[in-house]
């Protein structure tokens, strides 16, 4: 017997070795536990709260003052009927127009050589266009009035950004012609100051084809 007490591995090697792995993996069962646990999920109801609201439609005011650098529609008189229709993007129920406006094309002070004889209209336009919400696009179509056919178009231009005053050039006036509108998009002055700085350019044009002509006019007396 006392051998078999040398040969047998001593109980504390034996007691320590079997208890300790239980040990182990019951310490690492609550961490296993925690990691398969599923994640919160937000309260459907937080959710719907935190939604944003969506933009209500409200009225946009536009005006319209004039238009420039049209070309001629109308082959006799050398004239265009124009008018504008300003409607939302996709919302063709917001249309509105202008009156119509009979232009004669003419030479513009301080044109160049080259230039077309154009046409300007005072629209004096004041509107509202229904069901605006944030982020609409404005489409402004520039139009010539005809009663045998649906009319020409005379020139476009798309604006996105409300608040916007001045000058609006126009996409597909015709070849030559540099065609704009003088628009206003909401409240703002930004179409009065633009106006005065186009008002004092052409005055400033004006002034400089004069001093020209005098110029010429006293080389020639000069000469004679």
């Amino acid at each position: 017997s006392s051998l078999a007490s040398l040969n047998d591995p001593p109980a504390f090697v034996a007691m320590g070795c079997i208890a300790s792995k239980p040990a182990v993996a019951a310490s690492a069962a609550p961490a296993l536990a925690a990691q398969s646990t599923p994640a919160a999920q937000p309260d459907k109801n937080l959710l719907a709260e935190a939604k944003p609201e969506e933009a209500k439609p409200t009225g946009l005011k536009i005006q319209i003052a004039s238009a420039h650098g049209l070309r001629s529609a109308d082959l006799i008189g050398n004239k265009s009927d124009v008018y504008v229709e300003v409607e939302i993007e996709g919302k063709s129920d917001s249309k509105v127009t202008t009156a119509v406006v009979t232009g004669t094309a003419s030479k513009k002070e301080g044109a160049g050589e080259n230039d077309k004889n154009s046409i300007d209209v005072d629209l004096q336009f004041v509107g509202e266009l229904k069901g605006y919400v944030a982020g609409d696009k404005i489409l402004f179509t520039v139009m010539d009035k005809d009663f045998l056919t649906s009319g020409d178009c005379l020139g476009k231009a798309t604006v996105a950004e409300i608040g916007f005053g001045g000058k609006l050039v126009l996409e597909g006036a015709g070849e030559g012609f540099q065609a704009h509108l003088m628009v206003q998009l909401g409240d703002g002055f930004g179409m009065e100051e633009a106006k005065k700085v186009a008002e004092a350019a052409a005055a400033s044009m004006a002034a400089a084809a004069s001093s020209l002509v005098a110029a010429a006019k006293l080389a020639a007396s000069s000469d004679a």
